[in-house]
């Protein structure tokens, strides 16, 4: 099975890769729930260069997102005990973010591009699992790509999760998604 993106979509996929060829910068794509962000993370990670790691929260998203990209024809890992897999040496590897924090070591290796389902949820605490991870990841590339998607880009108490809008309006401040 295979599946063409449609115009949104493929317009987030171009914004994205843009962003990064100018940018160490995090990236936040904004997309409202239904909008098939998981056929998004599979097209990004299909084209990037290098290993990604695609986390997300709950196992429904890691078997969701697992799931699209598998259907492109590719293979990748899971890494979720909720799913009964630990698997981390194919280039992609789809994980629940408790599971891979709990397991580091498993994730030595160099990855390219760290995205993250649902990334409203990472908070600004530099001990949360997310932050942990991050840290860990970069030990091993300092140049590892950040890239979030949410459809929430709005958090209570935080507010805008980004800084910078490629349409000119600034958003939130700088601690954001850049620790």
């Amino acid at each position: 099975m295979s599946f063409t993106l449609r115009p949104y979509q493929q317009e987030a996929v171009a914004a994205t890769l843009n962003h990064f060829r100018r940018s160490q910068q995090p990236a936040v794509i904004v997309l409202p729930t239904g909008a098939g962000k998981s056929l998004v993370i599979a097209e990004l990670a299909r084209v990037a260069r290098g290993r990604v790691l695609v986390l997300a929260h709950v196992k429904e998203l890691v078997a969701q997102n697992h799931g699209k990209y598998c259907a492109l024809g590719l293979e990748a890992d899971i890494f979720a005990a909720g799913l009964a897999r630990k698997e981390s040496q194919s280039k992609v590897v789809f994980g629940s973010v408790q599971s891979v924090a709990r397991n580091l070591a498993q994730f030595d290796s160099a990855f390219s591009l760290l995205i993250v389902d649902e990334c409203h949820r990472i908070g600004d605490d530099e001990n949360s699992q997310y932050q942990q991870i991050l840290t860990h990841l970069r030990l091993h590339n300092p140049q590892l790509r950040l890239l979030g998607l949410t459809a929430t880009p709005y958090r209570l108490g935080k507010g805008w999760i980004y800084r910078f809008h490629y349409h000119g309006m600034v958003r939130g401040d700088e601690r954001a998604l850049s620790h």
